[in-house]
């Protein structure tokens, strides 16, 4: 998997078909699950007001229509462009929160924590090996993005 910058605003984007397809299999699922009240959501649509659960309703009520419609607008931006191999920054942008959202929500339906067991048991080991890629994706996503000087060498072999 390599993710390149080619030019200012420009980015080869050359990654296994297997996981492209991937994701968009998640993504077309997340955008039919974004308006409703399932729970492995929650991490999509965090409390603003812990403390005050009235004043959070009422932020919930007016925010969470427009971050649907953003996550709404990436989605689509990342089913449109599952097979270029190429790709401008606004388009990364998208797959990158779009991965980083299906990661929240698997992570979410995972319970994945810090002290999170990576033995699962034989049911859920592809979930975890999903999860799994779609980190290293992310982190992929992420380091092309960095000014040159800034090198993380991220490697996963």
């Amino acid at each position: 998997m390599l993710i390149t910058r080619i030019d200012t605003d420009r980015f080869i984007f050359d990654v296994p078909a297997v996981l492209r397809d991937t994701v968009i299999d998640l993504a077309r699922q997340l955008d039919e699950e974004l308006e409703s009240d399932n729970p492995g959501l929650h991490r999509l649509f965090p409390t603003a007001y812990a403390d005050d659960p009235e004043r959070d309703a009422g932020y919930q009520v007016l925010a969470r229509g427009e971050l649907i419609d953003g996550r709404r607008t990436s989605l689509t931006t990342v089913i449109e462009t599952a097979e270029a191999d190429e790709f401008d920054g606004d388009t990364l942008d998208a797959w990158m929160r779009v991965v980083n959202d299906l990661r929240l929500v698997l992570g979410t339906n995972l319970n994945v924590s810090e002290s999170v067991d990576w033995s699962p048991p034989p049911e859920l080991e592809s979930m975890y090996v999903v999860y799994q890629w779609l980190s290293i994706l992310l982190g992929h996503i992420v380091e092309a993005q960095l000014p040159d000087e800034i090198d993380l060498d991220i490697d996963p072999d």
